[in-house]
């Protein structure tokens, strides 16, 4: 046997409910941001392009933001910047020069900055070959960056898998 409602209750207005949309816009401003600044973290440090076809590799470690040299089909970059032709490279010679006179000022402003800011250089280089680039191309560029104070390399590849 159910008892009856008493005399307050029988008269009560049923409550409506609402959201506090302060409070849900602070929520999703701040998920907005979470995952902006876990996307900013994550971005491609590489960009491909069409003469510039990595090869792939089974290990992976990301790559560092570190300065690029990228051996393309025709020309040789220094952070997208054209350096020289890849057929007007002397065969002759170990040193490609133009590319040696660009690394040295990269590394002349890297050793200014850990005097001036106290920013460590740590002669790395990221170098992108073209999966068809010859040996010998990417050979003298390795000795280039070697003889201009960028002895720790990178060779940049696809991840297989």
């Amino acid at each position: 046997m159910a008892f009856q409602p008493s005399k307050s209750k029988r008269h009560l207005e049923p409550e409506q409910g609402s959201l506090n949309m302060n409070s849900m816009m602070d929520m999703m401003t701040i998920i907005l941001l979470f995952l902006l600044k876990s996307f900013s973290t994550e971005g491609a440090l590489v960009t491909p392009s069409e003469t510039l076809r990595l090869p792939e590799s089974m290990q992976g470690e990301k790559p560092k933001k570190e300065l690029s040299v990228s051996i393309a089909k025709q020309v040789i970059l220094v952070n997208d910047v054209p350096v020289i032709d890849v057929a007007t490279i002397d065969k002759n010679q170990m040193l490609i020069m133009p590319l040696a006179d660009r690394l040295a000022e990269y590394a002349r402003q890297e050793k200014q900055l850990e005097i001036d800011v106290g920013k460590e250089f740590t002669h790395q280089v990221n170098i992108q070959g073209d999966d068809k680039t010859a040996f010998e191309v990417l050979f003298k560029v390795m000795f280039t960056c070697s003889k201009s104070d960028f002895y720790k390399m990178r060779l940049l590849t696809i991840k297989k898998g």
